[in-house]
């Protein structure tokens, strides 16, 4: 009986030494600006365009933040150059499932602009967020974009890895409907 009280008063200080890492490698930072390459793989156009994108995370108070993105491409079809452009800027909630897993929900004012189209409206997403550890994360959602009149679901999956805890590379690809295809690959400041 004594040697077990022993044991695990040796092990007490141990464990309480490493709690304090094990939090914070848990912890999901909402507050981070990113950019890099984008790819649009288009239905019904030959080849996949390389663009560029933006992304932004502004965590606000008691589980709110503000997120937006910018994807941007010049699509050569035949013999003319078209600017299309995807941008969304809106807030978000996240609710705990555990300590390394959020559950999110997001609302966006959206607006998918190709050459003189300009097809603004609203965006909203819901997914999983989880931390596998100290240096990865994940992030799988799903969610509609729409004008009112006309829209698309969406699915995507984010991968995150972190070379420190300000620093990281994330992946990522996002489907409107299987037709339309964006690929991503982006440097990550966190703050």
């Amino acid at each position: 009986m004594k040697r077990k009280t022993l044991n695990a008063a040796m092990l007490a200080p141990l464990v309480a030494a490493g709690m304090p890492q094990l939090a914070s490698a848990q912890e999901l930072n909402y507050s981070f600006i990113e950019g890099g390459a984008s790819w649009l793989d288009p239905d019904g156009l030959s080849g996949t365009e390389l663009g560029f994108n933006v992304r932004f995370s502004a965590d606000l108070i008691n589980g709110f933040y503000l997120q937006g993105a910018w994807d941007s491409w010049d699509i050569d079809v035949g013999p003319f150059d078209i600017d299309a452009d995807v941008y969304r800027i809106g807030a978000g909630y996240r609710y705990s499932l555990q300590q390394a897993t959020d559950l999110f929900f997001e609302a966006s004012y959206a607006v998918f602009d190709v050459g003189p189209v300009d097809n603004d409206g609203f965006r909203a997403d819901i997914g999983l967020r989880h931390g596998f550890g100290e240096r990865v994360e994940g992030r799988i959602y799903g969610g509609y974009q729409g004008d009112g009149s006309d829209g698309d679901a969406l699915l995507g999956a984010d991968l995150l890895f972190k070379f420190n805890d300000r620093l990281g590379l994330s992946a990522g690809v996002e489907t409107f409907e299987f037709d339309t295809n964006v690929f991503r690959t982006n440097l990550r400041v966190s703050f």
